[in-house]
């Protein structure tokens, strides 16, 4: 469908909401080639190019690029264009920092809440079912990012699950760069956490949830090192 040039005679709600659509669109396109590895750190995502993929204008491509640029996954260089962001060691070590400021606070408090009966571990289990499932290394880091993400949404905290979202595709990212996805390790640290979390072992769950995380750093580090020739 072809974008409505400013000024035209239809609605400003439907324009706006056009836009929107391509711009989501485009986004959600360039985010799935950069996590699946087709756009490497540092490849050039030039307008036009971008324009004639998705077949829509420059503008939703430069919102889509904006939005991207937003959450990390792309940077802009002024007068040369935008490219996909470099991963530095120093990148992952605050990734993983930041996880966890955020997810062992929010493993506690979903204890509570699915102790208490406020929230359900229902998902939780289905999700940790998919992960065990054979699949590509895109789709298990996927369910298993999926696993944490829910744990901070039991929190009930909607500030720290829309914090958590974009780290978490950025980890997703990263395990598509390297294909290390821990299976095994994950498997069995996810039941702990999943069956401390239902005991309503709050601060139990929060170690768990800290020690998890942090296990995962050096092997991603390392992995990133062979992969991307630090």
């Amino acid at each position: 469908m072809p974008d409505i040039p400013r000024g035209s005679a239809m609605s400003s709600d439907s324009t706006i909401t056009d836009g929107s659509a391509l711009a989501e669109r485009v986004y959600r396109g360039v985010l799935h080639r950069i996590i699946v590895g087709e756009l490497t750190p540092g490849a050039w995502l030039k307008e036009r190019d971008l324009s004639e993929r998705f077949e829509v204008s420059r503008v939703p491509v430069r919102q889509a690029l904006q939005r991207l640029e937003t959450e990390g996954f792309v940077v802009a260089t002024r007068n040369k264009g935008a490219s996909v962001t470099p991963v530095t060691r120093a990148d992952v070590e605050e990734l993983y920092d930041a996880r966890l400021c955020i997810e062992p606070y929010a493993t506690r408090h979903a204890a509570q809440r699915v102790h208490s009966g406020a929230a359900s571990a229902d998902r939780l289990r289905e999700l940790l079912e998919r992960a065990l499932a054979p699949g590509e290394t895109v789709e298990l880091g996927e369910s298993n990012l999926g696993f944490h993400l829910e744990i901070v949404r039991l929190s009930g905290n909607r500030i720290l699950e829309r914090s958590l979202a974009p780290m978490l595709g950025r980890m997703q990212w990263i395990f598509g760069i390297t294909h290390a996805t821990r299976e095994q390790e994950h498997a069995v640290e996810h039941q702990q956490l999943l069956d401390a979390i239902v005991a309503g072992r709050g601060e139990v769950a929060a170690a768990q949830a800290y020690a998890h995380i942090e296990q995962g750093r050096e092997p991603i580090i390392e992995a990133l090192a062979e992969a991307l020739h630090w």
